[in-house]
């Protein structure tokens, strides 16, 4: 986390906000992430969770320049305005401005690699494939949004971009509230860890839909190491055990049989206790990859299942797996989200909240334990708290377009 202390400052930061520029007006509020913001407002800054930026004298001239933290609000009115979807304009080139109107755009203060420089691993930043990138980007939803649902953010009436210079056109009308949201929230300086729901749409433009096929590996690698698989020997350890249960009762069934379609006798394979795991877990002539041996059928359908989403739903989807270390739960949080009439057998609702508390059973167990250390298992939880609600909102936003 680069500014654990700014995670603080977005759960305080108000989540409507309005807008004086000739867009449309911002009226629109994020009861899934203020949800975080009414816990997080309980804590208290105090100086051991003050730390300050980065310096700039670990980074060339030139890439500090293009780093976002830290830099100072540059606009002043924050609007949206309506686009063209992805592929009915020369998108990736520049030519899908709001009103079809000519450069008013402001190119994005955030880089596409790190601090200015194109040295991440695994940052794309070109789109080899535009037809296949502008197709994955519209949502494979049984009521896709229609052309007038499109939107962008825009500042001092310019219509914003992301990282890699694309245009940011969001399928949603109250996607881009809340984006705008983020980016009227800013004070005096930028701080990216306070705009989530930017970071995941931009994620998804510039490089989910440019290689859809990297983070689809990536989310399944999951399935086979999946936390929620991996259970206390009751005869060992009965608290954690009964954390565990509680946490993720009802979680293997109501997917396996709902979102995968499997049937009643075949489920994920489970390991209870250290030495089961690590039997389980290791390579052998029947497991030729390390990791659970999960049914032959059930990996496959997860696959089939991953491969069906649109951009959007995939990062999101990416982003609680990453953030849980679990398949399952990032699935249960995703397939919620985007399912008005699904429930669980024991009826409760798979949010945010829930997916944040069961991807932090063991550690909230340890914090029970052996005390809470202040500015990092704090932080940790509500950073957690926030990247969960954020996905579920992504998701469930482009779910429900308007249409």
């Amino acid at each position: 986390m680069a500014n654990r202390a700014a995670l603080i400052r977005l759960a305080r930061a108000s989540t409507t906000a309005s807008a004086q520029s000739s867009s449309l007006p911002i009226s629109s509020s994020l009861p899934a992430i203020n949800a975080t913001a009414a816990r997080a407002a309980e804590l208290e800054l105090t100086p051991c969770h003050r730390r300050s930026l980065s310096s700039k004298a670990n980074v060339t001239a030139a890439a500090a320049d293009r780093r976002i933290a830290g830099r100072k609000r540059f606009y002043k009115n924050v609007g949206i305005a309506p686009v063209l979807p992805p592929g009915r304009s020369d998108a990736t080139n520049g030519g899908n401005e709001p009103n079809g109107e000519e450069a008013t755009t402001v190119e994005s203060p955030i880089s596409a690699g790190v601090d200015g420089t194109q040295s991440a691993t695994g940052v794309n930043t070109n789109i080899p494939d535009s037809p296949r990138w502008s197709s994955i980007l519209h949502p494979q939803s049984p009521s896709p949004p229609s052309p007038s649902s499109w939107h962008t953010v825009t500042l001092d009436g310019r219509a914003l971009r992301t990282p890699l210079g694309l245009p940011l056109t969001l399928p949603s009308l109250t996607l881009a509230l809340a984006v705008a949201s983020e980016w009227d929230a800013q004070k005096t300086h930028l701080r990216p860890a306070q705009m989530p729901l930017m970071t995941l749409c931009c994620t998804a433009i510039d490089q989910v839909a440019g290689d859809p096929r990297a983070h689809r590996t990536d989310v399944l690698r999951y399935l086979r190491n999946d936390t929620s698989c991996y259970w206390a020997d009751p005869a060992e350890d009965r608290v954690l055990h009964r954390k565990q249960a509680r946490a993720w009762d009802g979680l293997h069934s109501s997917l396996s049989e709902d979102l995968l379609g499997l049937p009643d006798d075949l489920r994920p394979a489970q390991a209870r206790g250290g030495s089961e795991a690590l039997l389980l877990s290791r390579s052998s002539r029947g497991n030729s990859e390390s990791g659970l041996p999960h049914p032959p059928m059930l990996v496959e359908r997860a696959m089939r299942w991953v491969e069906g989403l649109d951009a959007w739903t995939l990062t999101a989807l990416f982003s609680a797996c990453a953030e849980s270390k679990s398949f399952f739960i990032g699935a249960a949080l995703i397939h919620e989200a985007t399912n008005k009439e699904f429930k669980f057998d024991n009826g409760a609702a798979r949010d945010g909240k829930w997916a944040a508390d069961a991807a932090r059973v063991e550690e909230e167990f340890n914090i029970e334990c052996w005390g809470l250390v202040e500015g990092g298992h704090d932080y940790d939880r509500l950073n957690c708290s926030i990247q969960m609600h954020a996905a579920s909102f992504l998701a469930q936003t482009v779910s429900h377009s308007e249409v």
